[in-house]
Order: structure tokens, then C-alpha cells, then sequence
């Protein structure tokens, strides 16, 4: 159940956008939020601009429109430009960490996510601005909020509650709250599932900024969910013992995780099972597999998922790139492996990375983690980057899967010959 939505009436078109985000079996049919001008010359006088939403908003030489179900293919040398709801994202994010010190700022964000066809972000904002500040009028009443005395009421399952009580019936029935290309399930700890939200969505930011072009990869239309458990004990595990994890269709479309410690403020590999998520809206799409333990390539996801989960850092709600987790640990332990590199390539999923807690398993993240952290390196000689990102399109994208003579053929060399070099990379990496 969503939390905080604002009865209101709406513009037409920005109605519709949160139709479709909310609805349990959420499409993007009604969703026309991006804008394709075109050049001087070709204008249609009735319709000059082309609106829906940019399939792959890299792509060469058309762009693909999808208008519900009608498809429009627009060449690149028609297009003017681009209004797409990918870069007002990414313009909402970078404003909001500028913007960290200045509670006016803060506020102004949500009118600003609002006026750019940003329902859930501004929604979010708005409700981290209410949490952190009971008396902040604006943020209730952009929501909705009842004002009862000296306090604020806030809407749940027909009621209206204050924030002790909508705490506890959160942890007898889980509310949803629901971003742009995140949404975020929980049964419990409002304040930190919306900061979780916020932080997945500029985690959205950062894997369309660094593998959109190269991997060509699908805008998320559909926003990824991401289940957050309150502790370990009700979380459901897929394995010997509680570690987050991705489900994906056509066996489940949501990523599992949970919140550990004593006072937890992010939940645990958040970034990770993020990334596994948008891997499938964006790229893999639905794979039909007899069994949800098997994966179109393991180390491939597990390592992608585990580098975007070591570049993120920051204080919860306001995660930021480049300030992450150190990698000494994992360099280590890539290091005490026993099994040659080629062998990192055809782990099961299931049996490789979650089936038990031990020694072995560890090291298998750790080695997935470093050795796809070391492909992506700019500064390998020879260089590996380029090579590596067209063997994930493939391998993924094309669902080509784990073949060893595919990755041998499109990094053209043997992996074998990359296991001294890599080695190498790890100890300096394990001496910082």
C-alpha cells in the first residue's frame, strides 16, 4: 500500500504517468513523458512533437517511440531534440546533492520533480522532507496529510494515522512507495526505506551513465522492485543463510534484501541487488528458464552488480558514486582462490554463489567482484574495456550466456592468458 500519495486532482498527462506507476500490473501504455523534436523542415504542423517514451535513448540511427502500443521509428537525422525523462532524472539527482545543505532547497526540488513530470521522485522528496521534519507544512500538505492539533495524519489502508501508529502498522503490513525506475517495498523503518529509494534511484543514474552506450541498454519504463525486509528473521532466504539476492522473470521480477545490525541505515547490498534488477529491465529481459537458480551468466551479474555495489557510498538518501567501500578484502581474498580464472566463468549461480556459507563461496564474490572490476579498468595494457563491455552486450544481452570460446573470440585472446595480469592487479589492489 503506498503512503502519502496526495488527492488532488492532476494535469492529465502526469495523472496518467502515476496510474501507471502505482497499478499492481504496472505497463508504461500511458506514459508519453518524453519528447522527440523534430528538425526545421520535417515538422508535422500538426504534431511537432513526438511524445512517449525512448526505448533505447542511445541508439544509432533511429530512436524507437513506444506510444502504448504503437511504435514510432524516428531517424537520427530528423531528430532535433531530446527531452527524455532519463536526463531529468539524472538533472533531479545532481541538483539534490548540491542542494544537500539547504532545506529550502530540499523543498524546492519537489516543486521542481513535480513541474518536470517526476511524480515519484517529487512524492519521494517530499516524504523524506515530512520524516525529517514533522512541522514542515508543505511537504504534508503536498502529500496529502491531515493536520490534527499540533499534529499531521498520515494515509494508510483508508486511514489516517500519526507517525507512531503508521510505524507500527507498517510492520503488520508492507507499504510501498514507488520512484521512477525504483520501487521500494518494506515492513518497516519508513525514514530508511525512503532514503533506500532515493538512493536506488541515483544508483539508476550512475549504471545509465557508465553502461548505457556501450551495452545499449532499454530505458526501465517499468519501475524494478526491490523488497526490503525489517531483519533478517522475516526475510526470505535463498540459501544457507540470509544474503540479498534478484529474482527474475519469468520466476519473479524483485530483489530481496534486508536490514542488519543494531541500527541499520542502509539495507544490505542495496546498490548490488539493484543493479542485478536493472540488468533485467534494461538488458536481459525475461528468461525462460526451467528454475529460478539458473542465470543467462552468473559471474557476469554477480560481478557487475558487486562493482556498482563497491563504487556507491554516502550517507543514506544521498548516495554518491566514488566514495564506496574499500576492495582490499575482496583483492585478498580473489587472491587465495584455487581454481583457475576460467573456471570463474561457468559458476552456478545458485550452487556458486548462494548455496552455502563458507571459505570457497566467499571467494567466488570476491573473484567475480575483482575480476569484472579489472576488465572495466581504462589503464589495462593491452586494453580490456571496450572488448569486455561488447562481450557483456552479447554474453547478456544477447543472452549468449558462460561460453568460454565467446569470451576468448570477442576479447581476442585465450582468459587463460589473462590470469597473470589480473594477478598482478590484485595484489597492488590488496596493498592499498
Amino acid at each position: 500500500m503506498a503512503i502519502g500519495a496526495k488527492r488532488r486532482r492532476l494535469p492529465a498527462g502526469v495523472a496518467a504517468v502515476l496510474a501507471a506507476l502505482t497499478a499492481a500490473t504496472a505497463t508504461a501504455q500511458d506514459d508519453l513523458r518524453d519528447r522527440v523534436v523534430l528538425v526545421r523542415g520535417r515538422l508535422d504542423k500538426d504534431n511537432p512533437v513526438v511524445k512517449g517514451r525512448v526505448l533505447v535513448p542511445t541508439a544509432g540511427d533511429e530512436l524507437l517511440v513506444l506510444q502504448g502500443g504503437k511504435r514510432v521509428r524516428i531517424p537520427r537525422a530528423e531528430i532535433e531534440s531530446l527531452d527524455l525523462v532519463g536526463d531529468r532524472i539524472r538533472e533531479f539527482c545532481k541538483r539534490r546533492t548540491q542542494l544537500a545543505g539547504s532545506a529550502r532547497g530540499q523543498w524546492f526540488l519537489v516543486q521542481w520533480a513535480e513541474s518536470h513530470e517526476l511524480p515519484g521522485l517529487a512524492r519521494a522528496q517530499a516524504t523524506l522532507l515530512a520524516l525529517d521534519d514533522d512541522n514542515h507544512a508543505e511537504a504534508h500538505e503536498f502529500l496529502g496529510h491531515r493536520q490534527s492539533g499540533n499534529r499531521w495524519l498520515w494515509p494508510f489502508e483508508g486511514r489516517h494515522l500519526t507517525l507512531d501508529k503508521l510505524e507500527q502498522a507498517a510492520e503488520k503490513k508492507a507499504f510501498e512507495l514507488v520512484g521512477e525506475r525504483f520501487a521500494v517495498r518494506c515492513d518497516g523503518r519508513i525514514r530508511a526505506a525512503v532514503a533506500a529509494l532515493l538512493d536506488l534511484e541515483t544508483l539508476g543514474v550512475e549504471f545509465y551513465e557508465r553502461f548505457g552506450e556501450p551495452l545499449r541498454l532499454e530505458e526501465t519504463l517499468v519501475p524494478c522492485l526491490v523488497d526490503i525486509k525489517y531483519s533478517t528473521t522475516s526475510f526470505e532466504k535463498w540459501g544457507f543463510r540470509p544474503l540479498p539476492y534478484y529474482k527474475p522473470p519469468p520466476h519473479g521480477d524483485v530483489a530481496r534484501t534486508f536490514y542488519a545490525g543494531v541500527a541499520p541505515t542502509r539495507p544490505e547490498r542495496l546498490f548490488y541487488v539493484g543493479t542485478e534488477a536493472l540488468l533485467y529491465h534494461a538488458l536481459i529481459g525475461e528468461v525462460d528458464r526451467q528454475s529460478d537458480r539458473d542465470r543467462v551468466c552468473a559471474w557476469l551479474e554477480v560481478g557487475l552488480g558487486m562493482v556498482m555495489e563497491n563504487l556507491m557510498g554516502g550517507p543514506a538518501g544521498f548516495a554518491a558514486a566514488g566514495n564506496g567501500q574499500r576492495t582490499d578484502v575482496q583483492a585478498l581474498q580473489a587472491l587465495d582462490r584455487q581454481f583457475r580464472v576460467s573456471s570463474l566463468l561457468h559458476l552456478p549461480m545458485y550452487g556458486g554463489f548462494y548455496l552455502v556459507d563458507d571459505t570457497p563461496t566467499a571467494i567466488h564474490w570476491a573473484s567475480a567482484a575483482m575480476f569484472v572490476t579489472w576488465l572495466l579498468e581504462e589503464g589495462n595494457q593491452p586494453p580490456t574495456r571496450t572488448s569486455f563491455l561488447a562481450f557483456v552486450r552479447k554474453a547478456l544481452g544477447e543472452k549468449k550466456g558462460d561460453s568460454s570460446s565467446l569470451f576468448d573470440e570477442v576479447m581476442g585472446r585465450r582468459i587463460e592468458e589473462l590470469e597473470e595480469p589480473w594477478s598482478r592487479w590484485l595484489v597492488k589492489q590488496a596493498s592499498k
